[in-house]
């Protein structure tokens, strides 16, 4: 049969046009070896971690996983399912597959108890601060298993941004990934799709530590940025009297 009257290599045909088009169109391809690497490395840590988990877990990560296709597609400005090989989607591959490694390594040498010690960090916490424009800031942790997950508020008395996260528990760290209820305007993607690690909290005593990530999520550096409260029962939180560049 020859090419012209075959369908599969019409259909291939087809394909590659399209790739070529969105080429044109501005959306710099990328060498397809680069993106067939990463797109390797991310199937086979998704199948050993999804492998690890029980089957509330699976699911989770099944969501998660078409809920991270869907934020990838977008922030990359290309048709959500589509396969389009070009840097920001080996990019944020790459990005992917690093924490899915960074998960199943995590979770292997993860001791007994840790669900229940994420459960520490169960219910409101809140920061607040009259410096400058004002600065208030709120962490809810709803639900601890299998899965950490909650909602987010931080901003001024100018403007703000809220959402969700989605949480990992790592070497006493909960590792967490935002998604924005404000359109994905700023740094996260439209909810319920989620972006890569953007902070880690850690209590401190009384307290939870809120850590941002500091350059690429690749480079695993991470800054101290506010220390919040539990809120009391009426909802007051103690306003932090020390003014910093951050507020």
């Amino acid at each position: 049969m020859t090419g012209q009257g075959n369908p599969m290599t019409r259909r291939h045909h087809a394909w590659f046009l399209g790739i070529i088009a969105l080429c044109v169109a501005g959306l710099a391809c990328a060498a397809p070896d680069d993106y067939d690497a990463q797109d390797v490395r991310l199937n086979a840590v998704y199948k050993a971690l999804s492998a690890s988990l029980d089957g509330a877990g699976r699911k989770a990560l099944r969501d998660e996983e078409r809920q991270w296709i869907l934020g990838r597609d977008t922030m990359c400005k290309v048709p959500v399912g589509t396969v389009v090989k070009n840097p920001c989607t080996t990019t944020q591959t790459r990005f992917r597959a690093d924490e899915l490694e960074k998960r199943l390594t995590g979770r292997a040498a993860k001791p007994a108890g840790t669900t229940a010690t994420a459960s520490i960090l169960a219910g409101e916490w809140a920061y607040r601060s009259d410096c400058h424009h004002g600065h208030s800031a709120e962490f809810t942790v709803q639900r601890t298993s299998p899965v950490v997950e909650g909602t987010w508020s931080d901003g001024t008395n100018i403007s703000g941004s809220q959402g969700r996260f989605k949480g990992d528990w790592r070497d006493g760290r909960l590792y967490v990934r935002f998604c924005s209820e404000d359109g994905g305007i700023g740094d996260y993607p439209a909810c319920p799709a989620y972006g890569d690690v953007g902070a880690y909290v850690v209590p401190e005593g009384t307290r939870l530590a809120w850590y941002r990530t500091v350059g690429a999520p690749s480079e695993n550096t991470f800054d101290k940025y506010l220390v919040l409260v539990r809120k009391s029962k009426n909802g007051d939180v103690p306003k932090d009297p020390t003014c910093n560049d951050a507020d």
